[in-house]
């Protein structure tokens, strides 16, 4: 009868490591947070169910609670720059555009500002400013503010790829 309980345990975390990825379509930008998700829920569970061996309610509850310390993990403002700027190469008109960002809850901010966009070798390539000021806290606790310029081309599969810049101030791509 203990076998069981492990086997329901291997299937259980399985189940939800295929449904988050299911949901997710693997994009790389929900990555980290969704292995803090399944990591944070993983330990939730196994510290209920394995280690105090409550009852099902309870050892819900645990790896819910895991789930949403671990989505926090590995959260950051600069994940929400590196989203904007992907959004605003997407979507920029192709003449000089401007984008700000900005989070209540730390008072980091970004901006980037599209100059120009323009065609070469059969790839969409846009000129650059970003600029951020970011304050990470546990457990990077640093300063990153600084501004890149730089030109990023478009692969036909809808990636970008930064083929050029310059930074100004600490490095921090």
């Amino acid at each position: 009868m203990k076998h069981q309980g492990k086997i329901f345990s291997v299937i259980y975390i399985a189940c939800i490591i295929a449904v988050l990825l299911i949901s997710t379509g693997c994009s790389s930008t929900n990555v980290k947070s969704h292995m803090g998700v399944v990591s944070g829920g993983a330990v939730g569970y196994t510290t209920c169910r394995g280690l105090l061996d409550t009852n099902m309610a309870l050892t819900a509850a645990c790896t819910l609670v895991g789930a949403w310390w671990g989505s926090n993990l590995f959260y950051s403002d600069m994940n929400i720059h590196n989203a904007v700027f992907i959004d605003t190469l997407n979507t920029a008109p192709g003449k000089r555009s401007h984008t700000n960002w900005g989070s209540a809850n730390t008072g980091n901010w970004g901006s980037i500002t599209i100059n120009r966009s323009y065609v070469t070798n059969k790839r969409k390539c846009t000129e650059y400013t970003s600029v951020i000021s970011i304050e990470e806290t546990w457990p990077m606790n640093s300063i990153k503010r600084g501004s890149e310029f730089g030109v990023a081309c478009q692969h036909p599969d809808g990636r970008w790829e930064i083929v050029d810049s310059t930074t100004k101030g600490p490095g921090w791509w």
